[in-house]
């Protein structure tokens, strides 16, 4: 990558050196021009202000003064020119910045004030939604119910729709299109978005990997006042427990290497950690977007069983692309296209002719 990568960099700057020499000549101008003119002008005034006291016509304290007054306002007008030229140089990207809110507002979904309590029954009516700039939807009216007590995993290829699917459940957008998404009878759009969050889960692919200590990276920063039992608790269950025991400092070590005295996790211990974090908030709808993709077997085979362990008090919905996970749902949705091609089990979609997950399960076992 090496000589890849250094012809963009000279590229890149070859036009930067390039721009500054192009702006270099009319700068100097510029710049010659208001040195000679603020000479010129210097001289005059002390020529003028000579001939004054020569003839009689000032006194020599008149000209002293006049000498101090023209200093002082000098350096006030130079610094009046160089204020308005950083005020305007800051003006000029005040379209964007406008422009950056205008976007953002057209993006964020407006909500309400009602306070939605921990969900016993998530329904999803016509639920649809198309991604800013688009024009075909990525979620396309799908009905469903999920309630309290399932292990729901959802499945497709890429771009069905699942990530968009995670997202309405748990608040993080508003269905379109006349659709709604239901918290028992709460509609989300008429929620407070926090009241929402607060019983919710989410371990999404890219999850956080924060350079603070072990328990922050699991509690979020919340206060320690309930002790460290509930973070062993958490970390025990996806089998993080005997690693964060062994580090230097326990719990308060600071995880990450690149800061004197961190330590680093591996990808597969960050996934843990990020799965610990979500069970540690012991969400009512707890949402996991491929959560074991980086760990090994056994790590994995406990996550999923501990998922299923403490499933009767939260709804879980787990997006996963191995199909050996999905034995342990309860219910399997198959997305296609924005839309729910199937549901049903494990065993009634492979079995059943012409399924999505009998041939991703058949794809999966030929490797």
């Amino acid at each position: 990558m090496r000589p890849y990568l250094y012809y963009w960099y000279s590229t890149m700057c070859d036009r930067v050196v390039g721009r500054e020499l192009a702006g270099s000549r009319p700068y100097l101008l510029v710049t010659l021009l208001a040195a000679s003119l603020s000479g010129l002008f210097t001289v005059g005034m002390w020529a003028s202000l000579a001939g004054l006291v020569l003839t009689g016509a000032m006194s020599t304290a008149a000209a002293g003064t006049a000498i101090v007054a023209s200093q002082t306002s000098g350096r006030a007008l130079n610094s009046l020119v160089r204020y308005s030229a950083v005020m305007f140089h800051h003006g000029l990207y005040l379209h964007d910045y406008y422009a950056f809110i205008a976007a953002y507002q057209s993006t964020t979904a407006k909500r309400g004030d009602t306070q939605a309590d921990a969900p016993h029954e998530v329904t999803l009516e016509n639920a649809s939604y198309t991604c800013p700039g688009q024009d075909k939807p990525t979620l396309d009216s799908v009905s469903l119910t999920l309630r309290r007590g399932m292990v729901i995993a959802l499945v497709g290829e890429n771009g069905a729709g699942k990530s968009t699917l995670v997202r309405l459940l748990a608040g993080l957008t508003v269905a379109d299109h006349g659709g709604r998404v239901l918290w028992d009878k709460t509609d989300l759009a008429t929620a407070d978005a926090e009241s929402v969050w607060r019983h919710v889960g989410l371990v999404p692919q890219r999850h956080g990997r924060w350079p603070l200590a072990a328990w922050e990276n699991i509690t979020l920063g919340q206060p320690r006042e309930h002790g460290d039992e509930r973070v062993w608790a958490a970390a025990d269950r996806v089998g993080m427990g005997d690693v964060l025991r062994a580090l230097p400092d326990r719990l308060d070590t600071l995880l990450a290497r690149s800061v004197w005295g961190g330590h680093e996790l591996s990808g597969g211990q960050w996934q843990r950690v990020a799965c610990a974090r979500a069970l540690h908030r012991q969400p009512a709808v707890l949402i996991l977007d491929e959560p074991t993709s980086e760990m090994d077997p056994r790590g994995e085979h406990q996550v999923f069983r501990q998922l299923r362990e403490c499933k009767q008090d939260r709804i879980t919905v787990v997006v996963t692309h191995r199909l050996d996970n999905v034995r342990l749902a309860d219910w399997v949705i198959a997305l296609d296209g924005g839309r729910i091609r199937e549901q049903g089990t494990f065993d009634q979609l492979v079995a059943a002719e012409g399924s999505l997950v009998g041939e991703l399960h058949a794809l999966a076992q030929d490797r």
